[in-house]
């Protein structure tokens, strides 16, 4: 849980020798963990869809790195460079350019006296030209709500298509949440009901893709779903390219 400490020589051998059949470590081949030389990112499993991300920083470290402010909700992390080149071809990259699209959490852990202590699950939530913004938790429905556009990364020399952000609108959650009840649009689950927790995600249901940068989400651009909908309809698009509406009606039946 946030705030535990781990030794540093502890979650060095973690990731060095989950690739070793014989260690202690070894947990099967999907869940080797890939890293970079320092292993500031490491990534359990296989792009695209990795299984998590876990991040070692030491904050300052990098001019772009450190908290937003003294709530600790937000971490800006800078992308890898070599020779301040950024590649974002690169997995290091790619496993926090993919993370809002596959929704796998991010374990960050800050360096402190005793070894790393773990500041808890994040997820990214803007995309700079030089660092992300994690920011703690999931995605709930009364966070900001965002989208982001596929991107197309051009090098070589060439000039970088970045990612645009959605422009975010704490407006349109406020009213998603007073307007709708919090069931699944899919199943019907009622997540509070069930488990006792209040809970639920929410579904862009036009592809992000097709907006402009200054697009202002509107209420109607969301669909509510459980955790289990949710996934099984990114999965769905990915796989077929079938439209939000189309999935719907094949996931419930037809209803």
């Amino acid at each position: 849980m946030a705030g535990d400490i781990v030794t540093k020589r502890n979650l060095f051998d973690l990731v060095q020798y989950s690739k070793v059949e014989s260690s202690p470590f070894w947990g099967g081949a999907e869940f080797v963990i890939g890293n970079t030389p320092q292993q500031g990112i490491n990534w359990i499993g296989q792009l695209p869809a990795v299984k998590a991300v876990i991040i070692k920083t030491r904050p300052g470290s990098y001019e772009e790195d450190g908290w937003s402010d003294e709530s600790k909700a937000n971490y800006h992390y800078s992308f890898k460079a070599r020779n301040s080149v950024i590649s974002f071809q690169e997995k290091a990259n790619r496993v926090l350019i993919n993370q809002p699209q596959f929704l796998y959490p991010i374990f960050l852990f800050a360096e402190c006296k005793e070894g790393w202590m773990f500041e808890g699950k994040f997820s990214v939530v803007e995309l700079e030209e030089r660092y992300v913004v994690l920011s703690r938790g999931t995605n709930f429905v009364n966070q900001d709500v965002l989208g982001i556009v596929d991107a197309q990364y051009q090098e070589g020399g060439r000039r970088y298509v970045a990612h645009l952000m959605i422009e975010r609108s704490k407006e349109a959650v406020i009213a998603v949440k007073s307007l709708n009840n919090w069931i699944c649009e899919i199943c019907g689950i009622d997540f509070e009901k069930q488990y006792g927790v209040p809970y639920i995600e929410a579904h862009h249901k036009i592809p992000v893709s097709t907006y402009s940068e200054n697009y202002l989400v509107q209420i109607e651009d969301f669909a509510l779903l459980c955790p289990n909908c949710h996934k099984a309809v990114h999965i769905h698009m990915k796989e077929s390219g079938k439209s939000y509406d189309e999935i719907r009606i094949a996931l419930s039946g037809g209803s």
